[in-house]
């Protein structure tokens, strides 16, 4: 099995690319800074 880190994975982006690469079985370590640029409520939903 894979294994992948994906930066910013509860940004827009790295959420979709982390949906995207769980749907085919790879696994998937994310990381997240949750600042406050972004509403950290909805970057917590997402990771």
């Amino acid at each position: 099995m894979k294994t992948v880190l994906v930066t910013g994975s509860a940004g827009f982006i790295g959420f979709h690319l982390s949906r995207l690469l769980l749907e085919q079985g790879v696994r998937v370590i994310g990381l997240d800074g949750m600042t406050s640029y972004y509403d950290v409520a909805l970057k917590e939903r997402r990771h």
